[in-house]
């Protein structure tokens, strides 16, 4: 009976093999901060006002694909975003009721999740991948005393393209998810070059862009890019 049953679950494991697929990545980037950002008429430099400096943070991804028809693949992703900073105004501002004349501490915490259902349209030596992602902002911002709360879902399209270099174990890729309505627009996008060893483990390194303008969501608006280099370990499997 037990011969049966390891039997079994080694017969059941080998066909999830074959029959779900992914990736994994565990991934690190730096981000330099650019923009504005506004509470009550005072429009304030993210960099000069608010002293936000450069920051580098983590983010983790996982991909699950089958052949089933119709049925989407899927993609979850968790990111962690900060900045912060703390100094003396050149000049003073208004933040919402306060006014910041003097000291000035500020910081942006976010964790930022990511729901993707996509299909893979193209599947060869070059492939692309399309869908819907719903990403998810949750933390808090907070400038002095001026302390609120940030919860915000949000979605957008996805793409990903990926072109894999024959007799080579190299590959390029773009990824991003994308929305714009109103006076409103998120991107997030890598674009990347990969290498790949054996056993589906690789590395990945290149160029990674979030911007966020948001207009008085919380009696807040934001005009701001988040810009710099990445970097992942990858296991295909």
């Amino acid at each position: 009976m037990k011969k049966i049953i390891l039997a079994t679950l080694i017969t059941t494991t080998l066909t999830l093999g074959d029959f779900i697929g992914g990736e994994v990545n565990l991934g690190f980037y730096a981000h330099s901060p650019s923009g504005t950002a506004q509470n009550g008429d005072d429009i304030v430099d993210i960099e000069d006002d608010l002293k936000w400096e450069d920051e580098s943070d983590i983010f983790l991804r996982a991909y699950f694909e089958h052949p089933v028809p119709v049925v989407p693949n899927i993609r979850v992703g968790y990111t962690k975003f900060k900045h912060s900073g703390d100094g003396t105004v050149t000049k003073s501002f208004f933040w919402g009721l306060l006014n910041i004349d003097g000291d000035v501490k500020s910081d942006l915490d976010l964790d930022i999740y990511d729901l993707t259902l996509y299909y893979e349209f193209l599947d060869n030596w070059i492939s692309l991948d399309g869908g819907l992602n719903l990403k998810y902002l949750n933390g808090t911002l907070d400038v002095n005393s001026d302390h609120r709360d940030i919860s915000v879902p949000i979605p957008m399209l996805y793409g990903k393209a990926k072109i894999n270099i024959p007799t080579t174990n190299l590959s390029l890729q773009l990824e991003g998810d994308y929305i714009s309505y109103e006076d409103n627009q998120l991107y997030d996008i890598e674009v990347g070059a990969r290498y790949n060893f054996l056993l589906g483990f690789g590395i990945e390194a290149g160029y990674k862009a979030l911007k966020i303008k948001v207009d008085d969501v919380d009696d807040v608006s934001m005009d701001t890019k988040f810009n710099g280099a990445y970097g992942k370990l990858v296991w295909d499997f």
